[in-house]
This record gives C-alpha cells, sequence and structure tokens, in this order.
C-alpha cells in the first residue's frame, strides 16, 4: 500500500509539473525538440543588420515607442508577445532583435534555421554609408539569404535604410542597387573559388563527391537580382531617430495577413 505521504508527494509533483509547463508556455519561451535544438513555431519578426545601424534603437521605438541611447548589443532582445504599433489586428507574436557583431551573428542563424513561421526579417542599413563601402553589409545580406532561400518560398525581406533625414543619406533604390552589385561579386567570386578546386575534388567517407549546394543563379550578363529569389526584398527609407518608420511598420503590418 501507497502511504499517504507518498501520495500527496507525489500529487504536489504532479501539480507543479503542470504549474511550470502552462507559466513557461504563456511567458512565450522558446520550446526544445528532441534534437536539442531550439524550436519557433511563433509567428516571428526579425530585426539584423550591422553594427551601429540603428537595429537596437529601432527594436526600442517599436515595442515603447521611446528613443533611448543604446550600445551594441551582446545578446539578443526579445519581445515575446509584440504588437505592431499601428496595426489594428489581432495579431501578436515576437519581435526578435539581434546584434550585428561578426562574432554574434551565430544566435541570428540558429534562429532563422530553427523558426517556422517568419514573418518578415528587418535587415536596418545606414543609409549614409557610401555605396562602396557596402560590402561588409553585402556579405552579410548573403550569409542570411543562404538560410531564408533554403525555405519555401523564401522570407520577405525588408531592406529599412535607416538615417534618411540625413543630408548624406542616399536613396533606397541606389542602396538596393549597390547590395544587388556587391552580392553578384561575392557569388563570381565563389564560383571562382570552386572552380580552381575542381581538380582536387572532395569526397566523403563512401567515395561520393561533395558539392557546395547552389542556393543562387545569375542571370542574363551574370547579373544578380533580388527579384530573382523566393522572397520579397523591398528597400524603403526611414528614420528611427525621427519615429518615421510608418512605412517599415506598414510593411510589417502587411505581413501578418498570412
Amino acid at each position: 500500500m501507497v502511504s499517504n505521504a507518498v501520495l500527496v508527494a507525489i500529487i504536489l509533483l504532479l501539480i507543479t509539473t503542470a504549474f511550470f509547463t502552462i507559466r513557461t508556455t504563456s511567458s512565450g519561451l522558446i520550446p526544445v525538440n528532441h534534437s536539442g535544438k531550439t524550436t519557433n513555431k511563433q509567428p516571428t519578426f526579425i530585426i539584423a543588420g550591422p553594427s551601429e545601424s540603428g537595429k537596437t534603437s529601432l527594436f526600442t521605438l517599436l515595442t515603447s515607442d521611446l528613443i533611448r541611447p543604446s550600445v551594441t548589443s551582446l545578446e539578443p532582445n526579445i519581445a515575446p508577445d509584440f504588437r505592431i504599433p499601428i496595426s489594428t489586428k489581432t495579431f501578436s507574436g515576437r519581435l526578435m532583435e539581434f546584434p550585428g557583431h561578426l562574432k554574434l551573428r551565430n544566435k541570428l542563424f540558429e534562429t532563422l534555421q530553427n523558426s517556422s513561421n517568419i514573418k518578415g526579417l528587418i535587415f536596418v542599413v545606414d543609409a549614409t554609408v557610401d555605396p562602396k563601402g557596402l560590402t561588409p553589409t553585402a556579405e552579410f545580406l548573403f550569409e542570411i539569404l543562404q538560410v531564408t532561400e533554403r525555405f519555401p518560398n523564401g522570407v520577405d525581406m525588408l531592406i529599412a535604410c535607416n538615417k534618411s533625414e540625413s543630408f548624406t543619406a542616399r536613396p533606397p533604390l541606389k542602396i538596393k542597387s549597390a547590395l544587388e552589385k556587391e552580392i553578384e561579386n561575392i557569388i563570381i567570386r565563389k564560383q571562382k573559388s570552386l572552380e580552381m578546386i575542381k581538380g582536387n575534388e572532395k569526397t566523403d567517407e563512401d567515395g561520393n563527391l561533395q558539392e557546395e549546394p547552389q542556393v543562387f543563379n545569375l542571370g542574363p550578363n551574370n547579373a544578380f537580382k533580388f527579384e530573382s529569389l523566393e522572397g520579397n526584398i523591398d528597400s524603403v527609407e526611414g528614420s528611427v531617430m525621427k519615429k518615421n518608420i510608418d512605412k517599415w511598420e506598414c510593411w510589417m503590418d502587411e505581413r501578418t495577413v498570412n
């Protein structure tokens, strides 16, 4: 016979476990799948981009309607119950902002790979940067696209051209065109590298040829265009410091329909 004390202990354990499960779910924590990787099925908008482009300030403005001085983030910022400020819809999802530093980008890529309901990715760029200096930004964007373009229909992306109020800011279409050209150069360089190692082909343990999967194909005249991607890519001006982000919010709102 099981004693009353043991029965009480079992009942308390079950109640505690149930309470913890409910609390964890309601707090928006990401569950873990059987492989040990975190999975995120919640509708999610992601903010990414190079350092000092205004990502953290944008996250703060979207979640609190405040402008605050920010420093370079070392950890992702997460709003588990995010609502788009201008929206009248009942949409509620997750807003995540990731550090742009080269050594801190692994968490962004892990989240992208393990999220199944990404509504859109806001890639913030500094519109005052000379287009000739966009190579590191294009390389970062290229790495993101290598992940998102493997999803069915890709992931819609907004190139949020921040600081557009500045006299030295470039128009969104010029920034978009410069990024396309830089990505085109990246693809060409990678293709040449692959051609150089063809004579020294790599094989796996079974002797099968290992080839790097190709995500992007260049169009006529070896040109790369965002229009050739599965996800839609838009480039829109705005300013976090001037609270001029209505167009970005409308872009987000349009993607909550599905």
